[in-house]
């Protein structure tokens, strides 16, 4: 798909956006990182599906989680990103995700906190102009995989997603939509 969005100023008003950059509040986006990553996992907090992949981990691992767009790409709605400093996909790096709903666009903010390869990658989705902890929906995706137990060419991935507040009744469909896109496209790239 062949994506180009400007930002007209008077979406750039409102998605937080100021004068070609984007102003964060360092201490509150700490405070929400800190508290999105103690609700990760967590029971009752924590929103996961799992499933098997018949590749290895290191397939798995390229085509879910080497990067915040691979990462991304994955979900419904989802129509780039926008790399905020040098970092990338390292750990630290800061991006603006971009998704199309309801015929306009959805800018948010989001942080790589965990980036170990072959293990676990994991983005903060948070919104732009209040990134406090009680901004709009702050939220944490992850995904995780691991060797399958019994199968040396198989992989076990989990996709998990934990938010403040309590968690949109989509959640578990996205989750689901994700999963099922990783393993079709690792499994059909694969077969080729």
């Amino acid at each position: 798909m062949d994506y180009t969005y400007r930002y007209p100023e008077n979406v750039s008003e409102v998605n937080g956006r100021r004068f070609g950059h984007i102003a964060v509040t360092e201490d509150f986006l700490a405070q929400t990182h800190e508290e999105l990553l103690k609700r990760l996992g967590a029971p009752g907090k924590t929103i996961a599906v799992q499933i098997e992949v018949n590749v290895p981990k290191e397939r798995v691992w390229e085509v879910a989680a080497s990067s915040v767009d691979t990462f991304f790409s994955h979900q419904p709605v989802y129509a780039g990103v926008s790399s905020i400093n040098a970092l990338g996909s390292d750990e630290g790096g800061r991006f603006v995700t971009h998704r199309i709903m309801d015929g306009g666009v959805l800018d948010r903010i989001g942080e790589v906190l965990i980036n170990m390869p072959l293990a676990q990658f994991t983005v903060s989705d948070i919104d732009i102009v209040d990134v406090s902890v009680s901004g709009f929906f702050p939220s944490l995706y992850s995904v995780n995989v691991e060797d399958h137990p019994d199968d040396p060419e198989k992989t076990l991935v989990l996709v998990s997603y934990t938010m403040l507040g309590i968690a949109h009744p989509w959640a578990l469909g996205m989750l689901a939509y994700q999963a099922n896109s990783i393993k079709h496209y690792a499994e059909t790239v694969e077969e080729e």
